[in-house]
């Protein structure tokens, strides 16, 4: 009787004290898992560098319990093909542009919509406000979580001539980038060729395309000074911005204990406010310097050209958007309240 009672003091001793390490470490007792992130981009470009920051301090946080495999250059799926990827738990994260899953969510046009964003700072500012929430809404209710927001400055470049206002779209054979920016430049005059960035340079160089629209981040670690004579760069003045965010399979995010998801929300929160910002800001001029010195012409947008474009965008992709898209207008109403 009396080693009974010793047997169940000490297995009481035992499980306080389990507990109490559990609580205080939080992730410690949790089981080891590597997740696979993928992307479209090379390896070095900045977002495949956001995508590591982000797991290098995880894993670090976690005291190696997650780890992180990269996966860049469309490696293991298709730029689209991540989306469906993620959202059926195949794909744990990925780097995904959300217009690239416009075609099943329509809404997610907004978030590549001319002259919608003001600048990369006023962007990341949806995090905060209505716009960005209800995006975020709609990518969980699709399958998909939102971590990170990261927005990119985007230019024309082209072989032909330089592209200044609406009018000189006419007669390009032209990537717009993004459903709205397609029909907008359809509307312009322009023939249209969809693909990933990943594809601009093999379509330039074999006349497939000869302008286009990327962002300047892509613009330089594709090469496309190397095919490309003409770019209009985001300096003062730009009509494209795109989120090209950090994104978790919802399937993943419910598979991690409440301090690992603890620990994914504080990481996100301090890119958020020390490291997206400050890396993305000089995209631009990186463009400038690698198109300048492979002696392409370089045009800077003027406020007189950026209200062109805004008057043209308002009559054709967002007068589009609020008409065909289910809560367009509600959207597109809170990305201009955003800007304010």
């Amino acid at each position: 009787m009396k080693s009974r009672k010793l047997f169940f003091v000490s297995f009481i001793i035992f499980a306080v004290t389990f507990s109490m390490i559990f609580l205080k470490t939080g992730t410690s007792c949790a089981k080891s898992i590597t997740l696979k992130v993928s992307h479209q981009f090379a390896a070095g470009d900045i977002r495949d560098m956001m995508g590591r920051v982000f797991g290098d301090m995880v894993t670090k946080k976690t005291n190696g319990e997650i780890k992180f495999r990269y996966y860049p250059s469309k490696s293991l799926y298709k730029p689209k093909d991540q989306w469906d990827a993620m959202r059926k738990g195949g794909l744990d994260m990925a780097v995904f542009p959300l217009d690239y899953a416009s075609g099943k969510v329509p809404q997610f046009s907004i978030t590549l919509m001319p002259c919608s964003v003001a600048n990369i700072k006023q962007g990341l500012t949806w995090r905060n406000k209505p716009i960005g929430k209800k995006v975020e809404a709609l990518m969980e209710q699709n399958g998909v979580k939102n971590l990170l927001w990261a927005w990119f400055d985007g230019g024309i470049g082209s072989k032909i001539k330089q592209i200044k206002v609406p009018t000189d779209v006419a007669g390009t054979k032209l990537r717009a980038a993004g459903k709205k920016y397609e029909f907008m430049m359809r509307e312009a005059g322009a023939s249209i060729t969809s693909m990933p960035s990943s594809e601009i340079y093999h379509a330039l160089a074999t006349g497939v395309l000869d302008t286009t629209m990327t962002s300047s981040a892509s613009f330089v670690t594709y090469r496309l000074y190397e095919v490309l004579k003409y770019i209009n760069a985001p300096v003062d003045y730009a009509i494209w911005y795109m989120a090209e965010n950090l994104c978790i399979s919802m399937k993943t995010w419910n598979r991690l204990t409440p301090g690992q998801q603890k620990i994914f929300l504080e990481t996100a929160e301090w890119m958020h406010e020390n490291w997206i910002f400050q890396n993305f800001k000089t995209l631009s001029e990186k463009l400038v310097t690698e198109y300048t010195k492979a002696g392409r012409e370089v045009h800077f947008m003027n406020k007189q050209e950026f209200e062109a474009w805004l008057a043209f965008s308002k009559k054709t992709a967002w007068k589009d958007f609020a008409e065909t898209v289910d809560g367009g207008q509600e959207l597109l109403d809170l990305a201009v309240a955003a800007m304010k």
